[in-house]
């Protein structure tokens, strides 16, 4: 207490009265729980406001529950990382050691070449098995709808052009059918290369040329006035080993398909001879 304090209260001398008003000294830090930490740690301390040891703790014991404990805490590499870095850091997340080593599989009738692609290129990128797997599932699933919806669309496409020949050919529309099957028949063709033509020409157009190369085959001669000899004394399985030839020269066939006459002529003369 100041003498003009003591002046003012009064102050009879009295030892109590100078222990009461003087204040207590300030404790010793001798036995403190933060008694051996230097200058710079003690403001650590004061900064985050720890009273005690149990602070600390428990501090300690929230940046755990934040991080998910130190073993999986990753250092995000720097914006000049080169790429043994970044391939460390990926492993580091969890990639798989190679492209070959995602658990996820080719689905059935899958694309060998795209699926070897993309797990590569999953893998160049970081992916981790499970980002990769959930990518590729939502990848499949996307080609599938657009797969779906180009079928559909086709499918619709071809009914249209159905009912347009049929209005078109009227009565005769069954007649033409099956003159282009007699085509069908006597080239060989399978449904798969039948599928191959309709999607380059449309079903109207591959119908109406079928069509046509049937109702030739039935005919007698064709505009050029006549058959040509040049197939004479040609033997049946000769002629047939000859037509086998023509249908797997792709050259012959477009020209034969697109209705060339030099073309015509000669499946002409060859299936006289092959089939009578």
């Amino acid at each position: 207490m100041s003498e003009a304090t003591a002046a003012l209260v009064g102050d009879n001398g009295s030892a109590d009265a100078g222990t009461a008003t003087s204040g207590a000294a300030p404790a010793s830090n001798d036995n403190a729980w933060n008694s051996g930490f230097d200058e710079d740690t003690l403001a650590y301390i004061g900064n985050k406001g720890w009273k005690g040891p149990s602070d600390i703790v428990s501090s300690y014991r929230n940046l755990e529950k934040f991080s998910g404990g130190s073993k999986n805490l990753v250092e995000l590499p720097g914006a000049d990382a080169d790429a043994d870095a970044m391939s460390a850091f990926y492993n580091k997340l969890g990639r798989p050691e190679s492209a070959d080593k995602y658990s996820f599989e080719l689905p059935d009738a899958g694309d060998e070449e795209l699926f070897s692609w993309f797990r590569q290129t999953a893998h160049e990128t970081g992916l981790t098995d499970t980002q990769a797997a959930q990518l590729f599932q939502r990848w499949e699933q996307l080609s599938s709808e657009r797969i779906e919806g180009i079928q559909q669309q086709a499918v619709q496409s071809a009914e249209a052009d159905i009912a347009s020949l049929k209005k078109e050919w009227g009565q005769g529309f069954d007649s033409q059918i099956a003159s282009g099957r007699r085509a069908v028949e006597a080239l060989g063709l399978d449904e798969g290369k039948l599928s191959e033509y309709e999607g380059k020409l449309g079903t109207a157009e591959m119908l109406k040329l079928f069509a046509a190369l049937g109702s030739k085959m039935g005919e007698d001669s064709f505009e050029d006035g006549g058959r040509s000899n040049s197939g004479f004394g040609m033997t049946p399985a000769a002629a047939r080993a000859q037509l086998e030839d023509l249908r797997m020269d792709s050259n012959f066939m477009d020209k034969y398909l697109s209705g060339d006459k030099d073309a015509l002529s000669k499946m002409q003369r060859l299936m006289e001879m092959a089939h009578g």
